[in-house]
């Protein structure tokens, strides 16, 4: 079957993307644990190289030559940042269902994606499946990113859609799921379903790829998790979104907070039914203002984020931004 998946007459059943940015030493680790998938279906493997200048573009061109059946690269163009790269690579997938490795991770095991396919396939009314992920510390630790004995997302097998979107809009931590643990349905994203009057939501208007893929399966339907660990996630320890410095942490989150204002919109949200979003995340951007020493420029940008809610700043946010004025 492995001839049939890689034969370039058939339409692929799923497309699996490798995003990469300047990841010479780590490619070919990614490439090769898709490459190890045993699947009955036809898939391909779409590398969607962000202009790299060190060695990468020219790895991945040696794995697009070596596999010309299974491995398209996508064309060389300048740098778009990880949301307009993700974005474009969905929009080249040619597969009915679409997963992901970032290629500095890796897939484990064999038979997740003949696994994945099988749900989606026979539960019409199941939008994404998703695995358990493993994480790597710097210090080479490996932890699980989620217990099922305490997680409500591990100890079932499966949620409603409803649920996992209520999640999504007023996450106060994690999410649901990684999305390189899950395949979901390509036309969640291509054809999204929003809420009849709802505005519509562009997808490359912020700087997180997750949050959004996300929310549209969850409008599309039922979130299934396939008992195997499907994932290994590298924490480097100086990702955009797991840095120490104040200013850093600030200008991450801010524009989270613009994105999932938007996001809620599109999806029928009142500013009201994400509060737990705002009171978790707007006081914590405040006491960034405050540890950072660049109170005046910051505060003017949390004025404008706190209009798009129209929400009343709570208590301890408002501390921290007094507090701020004396730093």
């Amino acid at each position: 079957m492995e001839d049939l998946a890689r034969d370039s007459g058939i339409t692929p059943r799923a497309t699996i993307i490798i995003l990469t940015y300047n990841q010479e030493h780590t490619i070919r680790r990614a490439i090769e644990s898709v490459l190890r998938q045993e699947c009955r279906f036809p898939y391909e493997i779409l590398i969607a190289d962000d202009a790299s200048t060190d060695g990468t573009r020219r790895i991945c061109e040696e794995y697009a030559s070596r596999y010309p059946r299974l491995i398209r690269l996508m064309p060389e163009a300048p740098n778009k940042g990880l949301v307009g790269n993700y974005f474009d690579a969905v929009a080249t997938a040619r597969g009915e269902y679409i997963g992901d490795c970032a290629g500095d991770d890796e897939w484990l095991g064999r038979m997740r994606l003949q696994m994945a396919i099988e749900v989606l396939d026979r539960e019409t009314d199941v939008s994404v499946v998703f695995t358990d992920v493993e994480v790597v510390t710097p210090t080479g630790r490996q932890l699980r990113s989620a217990d099922p004995r305490t997680s409500r997302w591990y100890a079932s097998a499966r949620h409603s859609g409803r649920v996992v979107l209520e999640s999504v809009l007023n996450h106060t931590d994690s999410i649901p799921y990684i999305l390189s643990s899950a395949l979901y349905r390509r036309s969640a994203v291509i054809s999204p379903q929003w809420p009849s009057g709802a505005p519509p939501y562009d997808f490359y208007s912020g700087n997180v790829e997750d949050l959004p893929v996300i929310a549209a399966c969850a409008l599309a339907g039922d979130a299934v998790m396939i008992s195997e660990r499907g994932y290994r996630y590298y924490a480097d320890g100086v990702s955009i979104s797991n840095n120490l410095s104040h200013e850093k942490e600030y200008r991450f989150l801010a524009p989270v907070t613009s994105l999932m204002r938007r996001l809620g919109k599109a999806c029928g949200y009142t500013p009201e039914t994400q509060m737990r979003f705002f009171r978790a995340k707007f006081p914590y951007m405040a006491a960034q203002i405050r540890h950072s020493g660049l109170g005046k420029e910051l505060r003017t940008d949390f004025r404008n984020r706190l209009r798009e809610w129209g929400l009343p700043l709570p208590l301890r946010g408002k501390a921290h931004l007094w507090l701020s004025y004396f730093k």
